[in-house]
């Protein structure tokens, strides 16, 4: 358990920091607006590569969950050869492994795939400052990225655990320059994003092809581009490896975890319920794609139309949250997903609340996955055993309220769509 009492120490601590950086919000801005966008590089070093360094290199701490099991397993094969799903076990895409691979050529250690995700949150950071600020000031748009470094779940899923959820918010991010006139090369960025990093990439391509459908010329060719990059490597993986490819990502929702609707549910439901596994992988699924047509009608039928640019944030926030709370192997690592688009676009600072509010959804969703691991992976059948233990109260609680905070950021982003028109765009900052 000092794993869960050292992220909740820091997770806390970033909390209460950042509570005075609300307060002092005025001053730090400020000061801000008389810097320069050097000032996100310098919240990446320190707030980012100076952890690590302590961590993993001062105090000798080795990566462990997803790095050890699947990360650097699955690049040192890459590295060496090897086919994915046939030569080692992967839930990932099938290059996941191959952008990975040539940063353990520098150095083969697991550390090294932790380096490597910070480094792709600070691109993703460095091009969500780039391309979405507002009519803000300079000094407003720089406080937005320290403040997203300093929240706790970037903090603890980037640096204690070397999660690589962001790099999907990275891919959209790199076909934002491209949509308004190179299609094709649009659909190659995003094509690759749904062969590198993992299947539910597949839920962010469905709107944005909906949504391109409206010009059947633009259309073809960014599909052209999703097919250039998607078919040789579907081609190839069947020849090596049959449909290993796709039963083993398959498999994963399979699995139970928690926070979700069904860990939550569960000690209300019945062993008819409780064993009917592919109704909830299933239903969940088509839930989610229910939330996700909705969203994409709402931006479908405005005058004027909206661009790739101005809904991107807010389908992406909402397609993950919706997920999150729908799918039963879903776990609260998942807001890492879209916390950045969600601190760039739709935090109000002046609403101290709902600041208050996201902060300490931001602790919660850091501790609450190792917590639950080193409880055993609870599944509660009955209420009785949620109530007779306080640890297992705790848990249960703490899931009830990230499961609430995943519903209410989804209705915040489906409100966002609902807008009459976008929030204008501001000429980028040099960077």
């Amino acid at each position: 358990m000092v794993i869960v009492y050292i992220k909740t120490a820091v997770s806390i601590a970033l909390g209460l920091f950042l509570l005075g950086l609300l307060w002092q919000r005025t001053t730090v801005t400020n000061w801000l607006q008389r810097t320069g966008a050097w000032v996100l590089d310098a919240g990446w070093i320190v707030l980012r590569f100076v952890p690590f360094l302590l961590t993993y290199l001062v105090l000798g701490y080795m990566p462990q969950s997803d790095v050890a099991e699947f990360y650097y397993p699955i690049g040192l094969s890459a590295l060496e050869g090897g086919v994915p799903y046939r030569d080692v076990y992967s839930c990932y895409s099938p290059l996941f492994g191959h952008w990975i691979a040539p940063f353990l050529a520098l150095w083969r250690d697991p550390r090294m795939v932790v380096l490597v995700m910070m480094l792709v949150e600070w691109a993703a950071v460095r091009l969500t400052f780039r391309y979405y600020q507002t009519q803000e000031s300079l000094g407003e748009r720089l406080f937005r990225g320290v403040f997203y470094y300093l929240l706790p779940l970037p903090f603890v899923m980037c640096v204690f655990s070397g999660q690589e959820d962001i790099i999907l918010w990275l891919f959209m991010l790199l076909a934002l320059p491209l949509m308004p006139r190179r299609p094709f090369a649009a659909g190659l960025v995003l094509g690759l994003g749904m062969v590198a990093t993992k299947a539910v990439f597949v839920l962010l391509l469905i709107p944005v092809w909906l949504l391109v459908s409206r010009n059947l010329s633009f259309l073809v060719r960014f599909t052209a581009g999703l097919l250039t990059v998607g078919l040789p490597v579907v081609v190839f993986m069947y020849w090596k490896t049959d449909l290993l490819f796709l039963t083993q990502q398959a498999h994963e929702g399979d699995f139970l975890k928690a926070p979700n609707w069904r860990s939550v549910l569960n000690p209300f439901l019945n062993e008819g319920m409780r064993s009917a596994v592919g109704l909830w992988k299933w239903g969940g699924l088509a839930i989610t794609l229910l939330v996700l047509l909705r969203g994409v009608w709402i931006v479908r039928t405005k005058q004027p139309r909206w661009t790739y640019r101005e809904y991107a944030p807010f389908l992406y926030i909402l397609i993950f949250s919706t997920m999150t709370v729908v799918q039963q192997n879903a776990i609260s690592n998942y807001a890492y997903l879209f916390m950045l688009p969600l601190v760039f676009t739709l935090t109000n600072f002046r609403r101290m609340g709902w600041c208050v509010g996201l902060l300490g959804f931001n602790v919660l969703a850091a501790i609450h996955p190792s917590l639950w691991w080193r409880l055993g992976q609870p599944y509660y059948d009955r209420l009785t055993a949620v109530l007779g233990q306080p640890t297992a109260l705790l848990d249960y609680s703490i899931e009830i309220l990230l499961v609430v905070g995943f519903i209410y950021y989804a209705t915040q982003a489906m409100k966002a769509l609902r807008r009459p028109a976008p929030v204008e765009q501001a000429e980028p900052y040099a960077v």
